[in-house]
């Protein structure tokens, strides 16, 4: 190749080099780089197959380097900031599990009663969303013909309107709204017996405990006191619990209206329809999705989703999760950490009891990492939790752990270092073949063989004399 040609081509062929640069170790980058660059100058024939070479090399050289790797950079070689690094990763996953909405309702138990028989109506095509699908007018017509399915159908839909001199975000709602939920309504009645006062309006308005704090100043006497809404007065007719609204859409309040208010709305307004299952009607299991078509006024169907509200057992779940895990984890992972004989400098006791007190801590602080971050992710991606998911995230969490526990000194616990190539392939019948690696306090040595053998099938650990020590001090 001519130095012009070669001129031509070298930029695209020194940026091949430099991206495989970037998979060197720090220190050694710039040397590296220097010397491929000085034999790419006398490279002839298939310049960019020499270049593509440099990311094997680079591979080599970052695998089997002295430099401290990515888990080092963050401290990780330490025991002590490996169960810290957890810890705070799991506090981190359990906290935000309970603040989502949607991971947090997997977590608690349903607060509606007889959840199991109480099912979100959408829509065909338009479930499982945060936005309203289903016209008050097709509302209507379920509640009229769908009598022997449903002992109960309420109607919702969020709007942002002006309570007092406050801007809230109100639930427009069917008057048996809480009554299909089966939120406790003794609180809730109008006036003793359940019968509105001569002279307050028939519209109820509840609040939400947050919003009855922040705007009225938890006032105990709120209830039964007259509010403008949007315009029109309502009686305040409870607050209900922080916990007790997992449905979709930020409520602040509730305004509860009867039928001939509801039927006063325009036809396409789009509302959340809630349905509350006859005991007598087969239905699915919890979780399930069935399709539900009623005939339309016009000719037709109506054809609806409807999603249950019960998310059955997930204790269950995820101790089968978690069994299988495990299952898969035995036949696609080797389980032994290595060979570890004892000589008379290996540690005796609670020393050597230390290292199967750190395996367990790791493994108990995984399970809620894996569990509750397969929630948050679920939650913030604002997707339907799979158990899939949480399998593949436990089964790559087993493996990290068992993989850092066999790079670790069973003395000091430290992730071992400065790995050192001994032999090679075509000696293996004559001498070691493998890597060699070394506790940085001098507790002993590493063998991981490189290809296993019937006289090394396995990592091997030896224990040095105490006097080691002094080399590494």
């Amino acid at each position: 190749m001519t130095p012009a040609h070669w001129l031509g081509s070298a930029p695209l062929h020194l940026a091949i080099l430099r991206t495989a640069a970037w998979l060197v170790p720090g220190p050694q980058r710039s040397e590296w780089f220097a010397e491929w660059r000085a034999e790419l100058w006398y490279v002839e024939r298939s310049p960019a197959v020499f270049c593509l070479g440099a990311f094997r090399d680079a591979f080599w050289l970052r695998r089997n380097s002295p430099t401290p790797n990515a888990c080092h950079t963050f401290g990780l070689e330490s025991p002590s900031r490996c169960i810290l690094f957890l810890a705070v990763l799991a506090a981190v996953s359990m906290f935000l599990a309970f603040r989502l909405p949607l991971a947090r309702d997997m977590i608690l138990p349903s607060p509606y009663g007889d959840a199991r028989n109480l099912a979100m109506i959408s829509a065909e095509g338009r479930s499982g969303g945060q936005i309203p699908t289903v016209p008050i007018e097709q509302f209507q017509s379920l509640a009229n013909r769908m009598q022997h399915r449903f002992t109960g159908l309420a109607f919702y839909r969020p709007m942002q309107t002006r309570v007092q001199t406050a801007e809230l975000s109100v639930g427009l709602a069917s008057a048996n709204l809480f009554d299909v939920l089966q939120i406790p309504v003794s609180s809730l009645a109008p006036g003793p017996g359940g019968r509105q006062p001569a002279g307050q309006p028939a519209t109820r308005l509840i609040l939400s405990r947050a919003a009855w704090r922040k705007y009225f100043d938890a006032d105990p006497g709120i209830v039964g006191r007259v509010l403008e809404v949007g315009g029109q007065p309502a009686v305040v007719a409870g607050v209900i619990p922080a916990n007790s609204w997992r449905l979709p859409g930020r409520m602040d309040a509730w305004l509860l209206q009867d039928e001939a208010h509801l039927a006063a709305l325009p036809p396409r307004t789009e509302g959340f329809v809630l349905g509350r299952i006859r005991t007598s009607v087969t239905q699915p299991q919890p979780d399930a999705r069935w399709r539900l078509s009623v005939p339309a006024e016009q000719g037709g169907y109506d054809r609806f989703e409807c999603s249950s509200l019960a998310y059955g057992n997930a204790g269950m779940a995820y101790l089968s999760t978690i069994f299988v895990s495990l299952l898969l984890l035995s036949i696609t992972t080797p389980l032994a950490l290595g060979e570890y004989p004892a000589n008379r400098h290996s540690p005796t006791g609670a020393i050597g009891l230390r290292r199967w007190i750190f395996l367990a801590i790791k493994l108990v602080l995984i399970l809620p990492i894996a569990c509750c971050g397969t929630l948050d992710l679920a939650a913030i991606t604002s997707m339907n939790f799979q158990p899939h998911g949480l399998l593949v995230g436990l089964i790559l969490a087993w493996r990290w752990a068992l993989i850092d526990q066999r790079q670790r000194c069973p003395v000091c616990l430290r992730l071992l270092s400065n790995p050192t190539r001994i032999g090679g392939p075509s000696h293996m019948f004559l001498e070691w073949y493998g890597t060699e690696l070394i506790c940085a306090r001098g507790h002993g040595l590493l063998y991981v063989p490189e290809i296993p053998t019937s006289c090394c099938s396995m990592q091997r650990w030896q224990y040095l004399d105490p006097s080691w020590g002094s080399l590494f001090s």
